[in-house]
C-alpha cells in the first residue's frame, strides 16, 4: 500500500514538474525559423546567465510579421506579457522580418540602467551590422553582450552609461583646469597682440578711421526683404529620455536593417 502511495506521489511530482517546465517562456522565440535548435539553446543559456547575474529579464523574438500593429506597440506588449518580472527590470528585442525592422523595449526599472539617449544607441551599434548581414545568432549574442556590458557599467559606476556618476566628478580638479585654461588664454592673447606692429589702443571707435578719407552725406536705413523658412516639427522617431517609448513607463528604440 505504501509503495503504491509513494509511487503515486512520484508520478504527481513528475507531472507537475513537466507542466511547470512547459509553462516557462523561452528567452528566444524564432517564429521566422532563422536559428537552429542548437543556436537557440546556446542563446537561452547565455541569456539565463546574464539574467541571473543582474537579476533582470531578457527576451528576443524573431517573427515573420506583426500584422497591422506598429513595432513599438508590439515590442511593449511582448515585454509586458512575458519579461516584465525582473527584479531590476526587463528588456526585449523584437525583429519583424517582413518589415526588416527591429525594436527594443525597456520597462521603468531598466530605463534607469539602459537609457534611451545613450544605452539604446550603444546596443544598436553592437548588433545592427550582424543583423543586416544575416548573422542572426551573432546579432542576438552581441545584443545580450551589450546588455551585460551596460548593466555592469551601471553597477560599477553607480550610474547609467552616458551619464556622469557623482564620484567621478572632482570639483577641485575641474576648477583648476578652468583657471589654467584662462591663464594660458590670456598669455597667448597678450603675446599675439604684442607681436603685431599695426595695433594701438584708441579711446574711441572714430579714432580707428583715417580722418578726411570718408564723408557721409546721407543717413538712411532701407528695409530690402525678409526670407522666412518654416520646417515641420518632427514627431520624434528616435525616442530619447526615460519612459517615452509609447508611454506606460517604457523606453527603447529601433531601426531598420
Amino acid at each position: 500500500m505504501l509503495k503504491k502511495f509513494f509511487g503515486l506521489l512520484a508520478i504527481i511530482f513528475a507531472l507537475n514538474f513537466s507542466l511547470a517546465s512547459a509553462a516557462q517562456i523561452s528567452s528566444v522565440t524564432d517564429q521566422a525559423k532563422l536559428l537552429s535548435a542548437e543556436e537557440i539553446e546556446l542563446l537561452n543559456q547565455r541569456i539565463h546567465r546574464v539574467e541571473q547575474t543582474h537579476k533582470i529579464k531578457i527576451g528576443v523574438a524573431f517573427v515573420k510579421s506583426i500584422g497591422g500593429r506598429d513595432m513599438i506597440t508590439a515590442s511593449n506588449e511582448l515585454l509586458d506579457k512575458n519579461f516584465a518580472n525582473g527584479t531590476n527590470g526587463g528588456i526585449v528585442l523584437l525583429v519583424a522580418m517582413d518589415k526588416r525592422k527591429y525594436e527594443m523595449s525597456t520597462d521603468m526599472r531598466m530605463v534607469e540602467r539602459i537609457t534611451d539617449s545613450a544605452g539604446i544607441p550603444f546596443l544598436k551599434d553592437s548588433f545592427q551590422s550582424s543583423l543586416s548581414a544575416g548573422d542572426y545568432f551573432g546579432a542576438v549574442n552581441n545584443f545580450v553582450d551589450g546588455v551585460d556590458e551596460l548593466l555592469t557599467y551601471y553597477e560599477t559606476n553607480g550610474g547609467a552609461y552616458g551619464t556622469v556618476a557623482p564620484e567621478d566628478f572632482d570639483p577641485v580638479a575641474a576648477g583648476g583646469a578652468v583657471l589654467i585654461s584662462i591663464f594660458l588664454g590670456l598669455v597667448i592673447r597678450s603675446s599675439l597682440i604684442g607681436s603685431m606692429s599695426n595695433i594701438r589702443h584708441a579711446p574711441e571707435a572714430l579714432d580707428y578711421l583715417k580722418k578726411n578719407t570718408v564723408k557721409l552725406t546721407e543717413k538712411r536705413d532701407t528695409f530690402l526683404f525678409m526670407n522666412v523658412q518654416r520646417r515641420r516639427k518632427s514627431s520624434g522617431g528616435n525616442r530619447g529620455g526615460g519612459g517615452s517609448h509609447g508611454g506606460g513607463g517604457h523606453g527603447g528604440g529601433g531601426g531598420s536593417f
